[in-house]
């Protein structure tokens, strides 16, 4: 989301307001229950986005497949020597009777070397745990990822989907960003953009597991 120009979203936006059916759209969202704001984007929505920010940013996310990569601990076993080499520099910097001088393209201040060893130290135990994770990244589809939880929103706060009425907005903020034929989505195919990143979450959550049994059984408490 930090990658989107936010005057390009202003534009949308500005122009999503004036679109007949949108606004009629929000009439009927805002008295079941899910007001969007009709002022213009600022620069903090940027940190905080809105509802409104959330609608005009559909058309301008990526629509790029979801994909899962997984990552064992025993492909990084070869770097775990660095963790040694950090332990035994740590422990020969805080050795009084041990003088170390540091040669770099930076010069190193000699009276910081002597708070570099806790560095160090933090540093070594810091990569020993991270050369012990098994790592699990699923890349969501961004544009689908909004719009099944803009959907899973206004049904929590409306008691019923409203398909309608976002397929509307959807419509609206598509043909502001200049897609002229627009890009309606009907209740069916909202009902399975959701149902896709609900299935998503929990098969990740099970490849995980598997993956966490698989390699490391001792490791696979997962919260």
């Amino acid at each position: 989301m930090e990658n989107l120009n936010l005057k390009k979203l202003q534009d949308v936006w500005s122009k999503i307001l004036k679109d007949r059916d949108a606004k009629r759209a929000m009439r009927r969202l805002k008295r079941d229950g899910f007001g969007i704001s009709q002022r213009r984007l600022q620069n903090h929505t940027l940190q905080h986005p809105n509802w409104a920010f959330y609608i005009a940013a559909i058309p301008l996310l990526p629509n790029r497949p979801s994909r899962t990569r997984a990552y064992s601990h025993a492909a990084l076993r070869k770097h775990r020597s660095l963790v040694a080499l950090l332990q035994q520099r740590a422990k020969e910097i805080a050795d009084p009777s041990c003088d170390v001088s540091i040669m770099s393209v930076t010069d190193y201040p000699v009276g910081e070397i002597s708070g570099l060893g806790k560095r160090l130290a933090e540093t070594a135990a810091f990569l020993e745990q991270l050369l012990s994770w098994n790592w699990y990244i699923r890349d969501r589809n961004p544009r689908n990822a909004l719009i099944a939880e803009l959907r899973w929103i206004i049904r929590e706060r409306t008691g019923r989907p409203h398909d309608s009425e976002l397929g509307v907005l959807i419509d609206a903020a598509f043909r502001a960003a200049g897609v002229n034929e627009g890009f309606y989505i009907d209740a069916t195919t909202l009902d399975r953009i959701e149902k896709r990143e609900k299935e998503g979450r929990v098969k990740a959550t099970r490849r995980l597991r598997s993956l966490l049994n698989r390699i490391s059984p001792s490791k696979s408490d997962i919260n």
